[in-house]
């Protein structure tokens, strides 16, 4: 919505091919419409690949010589009017010369499939082994192995808002960018790589932002290309992705295929777990790598399995490639490891709650992949929403009705990846001549809450109404440094950084105290309500207020503070064997689901989930009632409705007319239950629940559907298609 004088639309053609080359692009009708301003390719651009993890970067902002997925970046116009832009993409002639193309990872693998790059021809864009103790052995001496598989799909992010950015070039080549971003300083780093600029003349600046989920952590081609545009004309440009655009040309959920074996003894102990994981990686690489590993480390370390081995594939093929979003391949692990948890139940005949809790991890617990579990409310959570357990009768012969839990486990304070990057977060605080407080960070909130509880932090610290604290993110050439807010992080390490500046801002307002006031030296100073008071001396007390201005008048002291936060505790995973402690604490939670089914239609009625979390301590339960809620929206849609259909390359629902979400009247009451483990290492012993809200749920959705039909689905979304087929050949089997 945001407006600037002069300033031009632009729009972005892109391919109509899965995989081709491309020979020649004729722009010249297109820069002779009328209104048009600037049209520019490839060869306008610095042709220097971007990407955001350790792994070869291979995406331009507009493609070079061939394309590789449809939707693919091709060309771009700035125009007068987007009805203008719209038009001259519509001139603009592209020569394709079509290539083959693949669009199933275990395809692309095979040796006569087509090779998009001609440096990888096996398409395989990351491989990577964990192995810790001696699953072999522990899985040939268990009493029972179980194998299963599991496909999960790729699905979009949904946020209401679209992407969006506004370009603009100040006389002395300073950019800045207004971008629908959650992370100004991932916006900076990768233009200044896209557009070969430094650092310092790049701006970014993030108005409010309408849901990212991850989504809008990292550069698109759309900020480079807007960028660029505005530079040739010299005019501020804004392009907005489409409806349609988010869906075929955004980064998704990454699709994954999960085959995952594990060991049991015959009273349900969990002896070794053994996964292979098989990403698609789509066409270009982002955060398949890092994403993938998260999958595999939930495999091993939600309960405890001593022995434990994963293989993990990055595969590329001609799909739309993938990103962040919300739960960062924690829903892919959970959904294959809670599933088969019940399997097994099932298969020995135990209860699943007794199963979980007999393999629960516990506070204090150093698993083999070497991550120190400093709190830990798992086994109570289970419990908790084992107690919501019911079996009411169905209204009808035709409906049945179960019950269903899963558990889940993420980071809560953010992670180091294997790549080493630290997880730090600095803020600044000033405390005003009228004693409230002005707290910087370079923390977005896009509409997790977090400015809201980083002021209760400050305000808890310096003895204020929460309303007397204003939390601001300026521009990135102002802002404190920050790793963004991803992994459940900000309230334990930007809060941990409030935290310090605020007492240290509280120290100098009673240093001011003892300089400015006749009190005695040995006097114990107190801050609260505003006012500093000495408890010794009935009747001394001060407004902070009054204070400050004196302070000022006497020599113009400044009460101000700035603090970084890097938890000590932490180590990145180790690149080869991938043993560390990646997180200064981790978030356990359990979902329970209680379900009826149409056996007629495959219908699917959630009708109550109990959501039990371990959130360490609850700053703000409203707020944390309220992600919890989310969380299990999404979690729902992923598991019933959410599939992006794409084939051969084509996107089959590129819009809320085909692409199915969750809607108000289709979600559940959701009873959130919070267990307060109070972590050592937190804010006020708080963790992140962001992430965790949504991990359980869909496996609890499935199981749940089990519990009631006996039909165990394997393959999300669970459809009623799907669902009635499996119970066809349920009654087949049994006639």
């Amino acid at each position: 919505d945001l407006v600037m004088p002069g300033m031009l639309h632009g729009r972005i053609l892109r391919s109509p091919h899965p995989h081709a080359r491309i020979i020649g692009i004729d722009t010249s009708a297109a820069t002779q419409l009328p209104g048009v301003r600037s049209v520019i390719t490839a060869g306008d651009t610095p042709k220097v690949p971007f990407c955001h993890m350790p792994i070869t970067p291979n995406k331009l902002p507009l493609c070079d010589d061939r394309v590789r997925f449809v939707g693919d970046e091709v060309a771009a116009v700035a125009a007068v009017d987007p009805e203008s832009a719209e038009e001259a993409l519509e001139l603009i002639r592209v020569d394709y010369e079509p290539l083959p193309a693949v669009f199933d990872p275990h395809q692309a693998m095979e040796p006569e499939a087509p090779a998009l790059y001609d440096d990888c021809p096996d398409n395989i864009a990351s491989r990577f082994v964990r192995s810790f103790g001696a699953p072999e052995q522990a899985m040939a001496a268990a009493d029972h192995v179980f194998e299963d598989e599991f496909c999960l799909p790729r699905v979009a992010s949904c946020t209401l808002e679209p992407h969006g950015c506004i370009a603009a070039w100040e006389p002395n080549d300073r950019l800045t960018i207004y971008s629908s971003t959650q992370s100004i300083f991932n916006i900076q780093q990768g233009l200044a790589v896209a557009l070969q600029m430094p650092l310092h003349l790049i701006r970014v600046i993030s108005p409010h932002v309408g849901g990212a989920f991850g989504n809008k952590s990292v550069l698109l081609p759309l900020e480079p290309i807007t960028a660029i545009l505005a530079r040739k004309t010299g005019r501020p440009v804004k392009v907005v992705y489409t409806r349609g655009e988010e869906f075929t040309s955004a980064r998704t959920r990454y699709g994954m295929h999960i085959k995952l074996r594990t060991g049991v003894s015959k009273e349900g102990k969990l002896l070794a777990r053994q996964a292979r994981v098989i990403t698609d990686n789509g066409a270009y690489n982002n955060k398949a790598p890092g994403i993938t590993a998260v999958t595999c480390s939930r495999i091993g370390n939600l309960y405890r399995v001593p022995n434990s081995s994963t293989e993990a594939l990055v595969v590329y093929t001609n799909n739309q490639y993938g990103g962040a979003l919300r739960g960062w391949g924690g829903p892919q692990a959970h959904f294959a490891i809670e599933s088969q948890m019940d399997i097994i139940a099932h298969q020995l005949g135990m209860d699943p709650v007794e199963l979980r809790l007999k393999n629960a991890n516990q506070e204090g617990d150093v698993t083999p992949w070497g991550w120190r579990i400093t709190s830990c409310g798992l086994s109570q959570c289970i419990r908790q929403a084992a107690a919501s357990r019911t079996r009411r009768p169905s209204k009808s012969t035709r409906r049945a009705r179960g019950w269903g839990m899963a558990a889940g486990v993420h980071i809560g304070g953010g992670a180091m990846g294997a790549h080493g990057s630290s997880n730090f977060e600095e803020v600044l605080l000033k405390v005003n001549p009228d004693g409230s407080a002005v707290l910087i960070v370079g923390v977005v909130d896009m509409g997790q809450g977090s400015h809201t509880v980083l002021a209760q932090i400050a305000a808890q610290e310096l003895s204020l109404p929460v309303d007397r604290v204003k939390v601001t993110t300026p521009p990135s050439d102002q802002a404190p440094r920050t790793m963004g807010p991803w992994g459940s992080r900000v309230t334990f390490v930007a809060g941990k950084a409030v935290m310090e500046a605020a007492r240290s801002a509280r120290s100098q307002i009673l240093a001011l105290a003892r300089n400015h006031l006749d009190v005695e030296p040995e006097s114990e100073l107190q801050l609260r309500g505003g006012r500093v008071t000495a408890p010794r001396s009935p009747g001394f007390s001060v407004e902070v207020a009054d204070l400050l201005e004196r302070a000022y008048a006497a020599g113009g002291d400044l009460v101000s503070a700035s603090a970084m936060y890097n938890p000590s505790t932490t180590t990145a995973p180790d690149k080869a064997t991938g043993y560390g402690n990646p997180s200064p604490a981790y978030s356990f939670g359990v979902q329970a689901a209680e379900v009826e089914v149409d056996l007629d239609t495959g219908q699917v009625t959630v009708l109550k989930v109990v959501a039990v979390h371990d959130v360490g301590l609850a700053i703000n339960p409203l707020l944390v009632e309220g992600q919890v809620e989310g969380g299990v929206a999404m979690g729902q849609g992923y598991c019933l409705f959410e599939d992006l259909r794409l084939r051969e390359g084509f996107t089959h629902n590129s819009s809320f007319a085909g692409y199915k979400i969750i809607n108000s009247s289709e979600a559940p009451v959701v009873n959130c239950q919070l267990v307060e483990t109070d972590d050592p290492e937190g804010p006020f012993g708080a963790k992140g629940v962001g992430e965790m809200a949504l991990i359980p749920t869909a496996p609890a959705i499935a199981n749940a559907i089990f519990n009631a039909t006996g039909a165990r689905i394997k393959e999300l979304p669970i459809t009623a298609e799907r669902l009635l087929a499996e119970l066809q050949k349920q009654e087949v089997s049994h006639s």
